[in-house]
């Protein structure tokens, strides 16, 4: 996958952002896809390993590590900093990393829509966690 490469620094919520105070379950950057854990903390989210970690609730507004407090952004527009290609739709990689969909591959992830470049540097939310993928 062709992964963005995101500056944490430039990570920041844009118009209509919804947050969510949250509690972190290992090391979270700003810019992550983050998923709810079992244990109710919220860890780096991932395409490749199970239904589960791909259901993304959010994307990490701050950094942190285990046990310690966050902020996550579940919807509205988020300013990114990085080389989005306008008018692309963005889902969930591996790791706590987003690509752009025509990168997703369905053999081997689960497919988990984050939201659409409306600019080189801004992504509007859109989080739909489909569940499917992982067919071969």
């Amino acid at each position: 996958m062709a992964d963005v490469t995101i500056t944490a620094a430039s990570i920041a919520p844009g118009t209509n952002a919804q947050t969510k105070e949250v509690r972190l379950g290992g090391t979270v950057t700003q810019g992550m896809p983050v998923y709810q854990a079992a244990d109710g903390d919220y860890e780096a989210a991932s395409c490749t390993t199970s239904s589960t970690t791909a259901a993304v609730e959010g994307l990490a507004l701050s950094a942190g590590g285990d046990g310690q407090p966050g902020v996550i952004q579940t919807d509205g527009y988020m300013t990114t900093g990085v080389d989005l290609t306008a008018n692309t739709i963005y889902v969930l990689s591996e790791a706590g990393k987003i690509c752009p969909a025509a990168d997703y591959a369905a053999a081997t992830d689960y497919l988990t829509v984050l939201g659409c470049a409306v600019s080189t540097t801004s992504l509007k939310l859109g989080i739909n966690v489909t569940g499917s993928g992982k067919t071969g």
